[in-house]
């Protein structure tokens, strides 16, 4: 079959009962492995799904490119690709590469619906997926099938296109109010994120679970080895490293963070920041002129987007976490990856004072907090915690704590997984095939 297999792999895991369990089809950008940012929280929630529910979960994801389609298991989640172009998903060519995996998604669950029922006398239990444009084929292909789409709506994407891709926002905006309607249920980040869906949007609350993001803290930890990660970044050892960690766009403010630097490095001419990721219109357009024009080329590090399991490593080498986002409908309602994974590796964070992220991230108990675009109070703060190392080290624990005891996936997802109860998942035998 060109978009699915028809069976199941030759090498199914031990103890895997396809024909018996539900079925829950998830919906994600990437493939798995790697575990990446693109598929970070579906990659936890299938997890959780298997190991408390003992469901069945198809992750159906594009391809790298067209020779390497393939389907497969993974840690008991059966991955099915379709003909896609993941390798093209950030490049000059992501709006026709992502409309192309919309459709193909689409069909692809509907043909993986039509071959469960024929093998085993049902189909999905519901089907799941994150981001709006994923989410917009969770409920098409839901309708066209009869089941439930579930949406994890963490980000306004409207809101981030409002500046760098202007002539999509309006867009955007029917799009998510459209999922957000059509959704059984949608689940969000932030009380503050429920509660403008709620008065904004006009969604019932019942329908909006909270449900925050979060990390591994096993892999992000402090006492991850970073021996030669200083060196082959051509980082001297002794030099106070700042990082920023992720997607890198204009409302992520690092043209803020520069300048912020540029203060930093008046009083610490040894300081250095490590930026990990690139690539953007912004990124290139904004910020490489402006390291150049304010002298920071020695300052600055640039090793681009590295691979998503050697993160842990490079952020343990680094001294302070950064987040000089702009305040901001989507920054003031969600939460950050980047902020978790610093705190799992135990590194003291200074960010700004946000909504949502300002009900965990609190000045002086676990972080250093300024205000949007307030360079100085940022320059402020870096240098506050490079002087400091027992106050950089108290907020570090601190931070790390929180993410052990509130904010691990494991037990973040089981709050999501609770919504699959038996009304969707049925529980009663299938019928038995011919």
């Amino acid at each position: 079959m060109f978009f699915l297999r028809k069976r199941p792999p030759a090498v199914i895991p031990e103890g895997f009962d396809l024909q018996g369990r539900p079925k829950v089809g998830v919906l994600v950008e990437t493939t798995i492995p790697p575990v990446s940012r693109a598929n970070l929280r579906m990659y936890w929630l299938a997890r959780v799904l298997i190991a408390e529910k003992r469901v069945a979960v198809n992750m159906v994801s594009p391809s790298k490119d067209l020779a390497s389609r393939r389907s497969y298991f993974v840690e008991w989640i059966w991955m099915n690709q379709f003909p896609g172009w993941a390798k093209h998903l950030y490049s000059g060519w992501r709006l026709p590469v992502r409309v192309w995996h919309f459709l193909a998604s689409i069909l692809s669950l509907v043909i993986l619906e039509i071959w469960y029922r024929r093998s085993y006398g049902r189909g999905f239990a519901a089907l799941h997926a994150w981001n709006p444009l994923a989410g917009l084929a969770a409920v098409i292909a839901g309708k066209l099938v009869g089941k439930p789409a579930f949406v994890d709506f963490t980000d306004f994407y409207s809101d981030i296109a409002r500046t760098d891709m202007p002539l999509l926002s309006k867009p955007l905006v029917w799009l998510e109010n459209y999922v957000l309607r059509q959704a059984r249920y949608v689940f969000v980040v932030s009380r503050q994120l429920k509660d403008h869906l709620v008065r904004a949007h006009g969604l019932p609350p019942e329908k909006i679970h909270i449900v925050p993001d979060g990390t591994d803290s096993e892999t992000f930890r402090p006492d991850v080895p970073t021996a030669g990660v200083r060196e082959r970044l051509g980082i001297p050892a002794g030099a106070p490293v700042l990082v920023f960690h992720g997607d890198i766009k204009h409302d992520d403010g690092v043209d803020i963070l520069l300048d912020a630097l540029a203060l930093v490095v008046r009083q610490r001419p040894d300081a250095r920041l490590l930026i990990l990721g690139g690539g953007s219109p912004y990124f290139d357009e904004v910020c490489r002129p402006r390291i150049a024009r304010l002298g920071l080329a020695d300052n600055v590090v640039l090793p681009g987007w590295i691979p998503h399991a050697d993160v842990p490593a490079v952020l343990c080498a680094c001294d302070i976490g950064a987040m000089t986002l702009r305040a901001t409908l989507n920054h003031d309602h969600y939460l950050s990856f980047k902020l978790f994974e610093y705190w799992g590796c135990g590194k003291p964070v200074v960010v700004t004072k946000l909504k949502a992220n300002g009900e965990i991230a609190r000045d002086g108990e676990n972080a250093l907090v300024a205000r949007s675009g307030d360079v100085e109070a940022f320059a402020r703060a870096f240098l506050r915690l490079i002087a400091d190392k027992e106050l950089a080290a108290r907020l570090g624990h601190a931070g790390r704590e929180l993410v052990v005891r509130e904010f691990d996936w494991r037990e973040i997802m089981k709050k999501e997984t609770a919504v699959y109860t038996a009304e969707f998942l049925d529980a009663a035998e299938p019928r038995k095939t011919r």
